[in-house]
């Protein structure tokens, strides 16, 4: 029902031109162990490219007050895919934008500064997507990992309950920004074509 609404040219003949060939719902299962709640979309207008939007939130504290990741943040990327259809290898270009308020158990907790001023990046990745028997359904898995650099300008905390601020302080970071293992459900897989 829902692939028909999506994709209400089902079984019209393939035009050129710009179109939606797929549509996949998304879950990175690297972030549930972490209480992180997760989902991306992701569309396919054209034929090696396509524009997947995750989005990552908590507020929970970790087993206590003075270890804690809430973060709500995103993660919108584009990619190229190898192939036409949206499996097997991959690379992408990825933007990150998330507020955070972390503590790792040590004297201080971080947060963007004064709520104005959230982690806002980008980087590169490549992944690879496998499908899960794919003539009988729509489920398959992708793996992928990517690096990147985020500016920080952040205040901590006395990492106590109520805490008062001890200051503030910038850093750029370099490195990992992007790590998953997702499952991936497509709906429809037909095309529609956008005149």
């Amino acid at each position: 029902m829902l692939a028909a609404a999506l994709c209400p040219t089902a079984g019209a003949q393939e035009r050129s031109g710009f179109y939606v060939r797929d549509v996949t719902l998304k879950v990175n299962c690297l972030s549930l162990p972490l209480l992180v709640a997760n989902a991306a979309v992701e569309v396919q207008p054209l034929d090696h490219w396509s524009a997947s939007l995750p989005a990552y939130y908590t507020a929970l504290d970790w087993f206590s007050e003075t270890i804690k990741f809430r973060v709500l943040g995103f993660q919108p990327e584009l990619r190229y895919w190898t192939g036409k259809e949206m499996n097997g290898l991959f690379f992408n270009a990825h933007a990150t934008f998330a507020y955070y308020n972390v503590a790792w158990g040590g004297d201080y907790r971080y947060q963007d500064h004064a709520r104005k001023t959230p982690a806002f990046g980008g980087g590169v990745g490549v992944g690879y997507k496998i499908p899960l028997d794919e003539d009988k359904t729509p489920w398959g898995i992708e793996f992928g990992i990517g690096g990147g650099v985020l500016p920080l300008h952040y205040d901590y905390y006395y990492n106590i309950r109520g805490g008062r601020l001890a200051g503030e302080d910038s850093h750029t970071y370099f490195g990992v920004d992007q790590a998953f293992v997702s499952f991936t459900y497509r709906i429809g897989g037909n095309k529609k074509t956008v005149k």
